[in-house]
């Protein structure tokens, strides 16, 4: 089971939302539930690299998912930091959230929520 959710800002929603100045550096969040980790990267404004946050699953302690009219933002707490993507779609942050809480109910050695 190497199953990787993917999730990247959309154009339009960036658009729709008024930030234009993310259209060229969108966010992308990787779930990776056999490693255990979610990253979020995102192209940094020289546009040289890529800024990389990268959170094991057993560090978590609050994911908090903000819906709007068009796109959603994720914001994941975890011990030490908190790290966030914006203006991602709703239907895959949706999957992300569900998949995270039953990986969760599946797993007695960690806790993902507290």
């Amino acid at each position: 089971m190497n199953e990787i959710l993917v999730a990247k800002s959309n154009l339009f929603t960036l658009i729709v939302n008024g930030e234009i100045k993310h259209l060229l550096s969108p966010w992308k969040i990787e779930v990776d539930l056999q490693q255990e980790i979610i990253t979020i990267t995102k192209r940094n404004w020289y546009f040289i690299g890529i800024d990389t946050d990268t959170i094991a699953f057993k560090f978590i302690r609050k994911i908090n998912v903000n819906e709007h009219l068009f796109g959603s933002d994720i914001w994941i707490k975890a011990i030490g930091g908190s790290v966030s993507a914006k203006y991602l779609p709703k239907k895959n942050m949706k999957e992300i959230r569900q998949k995270l809480i039953d990986y969760n109910q599946t797993k007695t050695n960690h806790i993902i929520f507290s």
